[in-house]
């Protein structure tokens, strides 16, 4: 995403599936892609990654869904990756905790 186009929030999800699952190894990122579809937050999917964007609590809310539903899906793991840009709600700062 260019940096002009950033929300002050981002969350970077990669799912690696797991060979041994009792479901397709595909079948964790796409339940993952779904959720993250359904959060209704700008997001892009790349072959093995999913971007979330928006407010902090909105897209930490979201990424936790994304997780459990790759989870549950069968996924080996999930990393999570988390930036907020400049003048973004720390913790501790305002009503969006």
């Amino acid at each position: 995403m260019p940096g002009y186009e950033r929300a002050a929030f981002t969350a970077e999800l990669t799912v690696t599936p797991s060979e041994i699952a009792k479901k397709p190894p595909k079948e964790s990122f796409e339940a993952a892609k779904e959720t993250a579809g359904a959060s209704g937050l700008a997001h892009e999917a790349g072959p093995d990654s999913i971007l979330l964007a928006g407010g902090r609590r909105e897209v930490l809310e979201a990424a936790t869904k994304t997780i459990d539903a790759a989870l549950d899906a069968g996924a080996r793991e999930v990393t999570l990756k988390v930036e907020a840009e400049g003048d973004a709600l720390r913790f501790g700062d305002g009503d969006e905790r």
